[in-house]
């Protein structure tokens, strides 16, 4: 037991002297840029960004036909889903483990949004109207000058690759556009070549009433995640711009529902007439950033695959293993 002690003692000292080591490194000159910081957010809305009348015909199949289509096999894009929602799921847990070793986090936000151009009469998920193209995010800062710079600024859409998912299952999913990085609110040791990584999550919310009265108050519709890795902050160096460069177009983890019409009345031929709603939401984006990689978020960006061919069972005790260091 004494020796216990003893061990436990001197890690204790050791932990210590490293952490007041640590504060007394000397920190880059793109890191802590917060003086003075505003953080915007601009939602970008087109009318109709998907023209669902221009889509193909579905045919549908009765019971009878499905009964005799032997060759129909497995729904491949469903397992697909299936994986993927639970690779989020690992994604997630990570990320709540590991809040507390982020160095600084802001919060973007809007509410009182309307998803659709005009009212329905069609029922709470049609789609047709539907205005949300994306969003822009920045966050700003006054520098040593007394002038306001720009720290960062990213630019998201709505994917319209895949027109019938919006229409078949009421999901949405997004993708960067622009992203654009140069100071670091976080504070970064002159010793790590001046590199940020940054984590963020989207959340869509909505408050709607169905037909039969129920109340569905600031329901969770969907999550994004962007995974950010060693993002340069120095644009003098060789790989800047191909850095960037690279990050356009990419696909976010995650997905949402499109915002329910919440059930209500509208006027029609003079008079009051059932119908469904601009559908009202709120989006939240949460931004963490870290100038030291920590293992497992690392392991978790950098082999999502893996991830996703063992499930979710042995996810979570890769993940355990992981972090107990074993």
């Amino acid at each position: 037991m004494l020796k216990i002690i003893k061990n436990y003692v001197a890690g204790t000292i050791v932990i210590l002297g490293a952490l007041l080591f640590l504060s007394g490194c000397a920190g880059s000159k793109v890191g802590s840029a917060g003086k003075g910081e505003e953080l915007n957010m601009k939602i970008t809305e087109e009318r109709d960004i998907v023209n669902f009348y221009a889509l193909k015909e579905q045919p549908t199949l009765s019971l009878a036909a499905r009964g005799s289509n032997k060759a129909r096999g497995l729904n491949i894009a469903s397992l697909a889903g299936n994986a993927i929602g639970l690779a989020t799921d690992a994604i997630k847990k990570v990320i709540d483990n590991e809040k507390k070793k982020y160095i600084a986090d802001y919060q973007f936000a809007k509410t009182d949004l309307y998803f659709y151009d005009q009212l329905s009469n069609e029922g709470p998920f049609d789609p047709v109207g539907m205005q949300f193209a994306g969003f822009r995010i920045a966050r700003t800062f006054v520098n040593k000058e007394g002038i306001t710079d720009t720290a960062f600024t990213a630019s998201f859409s709505v994917d319209t690759t895949n027109a019938y998912e919006i229409l078949n299952n009421s999901i949405f999913r997004l993708r960067l556009d622009e992203y654009n990085l140069k100071y670091a609110k976080a504070k970064v040791p002159a010793t790590n070549e001046n590199k940020l990584n940054m984590d963020i999550e989207i959340t869509i919310h909505s408050t709607y009433v169905n037909a039969e009265g129920i109340l569905f108050d600031n329901v969770t519709l969907g999550k994004f995640y962007l995974f950010i890795r060693s993002a340069p902050l120095n644009p003098s160096v060789e790989n800047y711009a191909a850095y960037y460069n690279g990050l356009k177009g990419q696909k976010l983890s995650g997905r949402s529902f499109i915002v329910p019409r919440s059930f209500g009345y509208h006027i029609e031929d003079g008079r009051p007439m059932q119908g469904y709603s601009q559908g009202a939401y709120n989006i939240d984006v949460k931004v963490k950033e870290s100038s030291k990689d920590s293992f497992i978020t690392k392991v978790i960006s950098e082999n999502s695959d893996l991830i996703i061919d063992v499930g979710r069972k042995q996810a979570i005790k890769y993940v355990n293993k992981s972090l107990s260091g074993k």
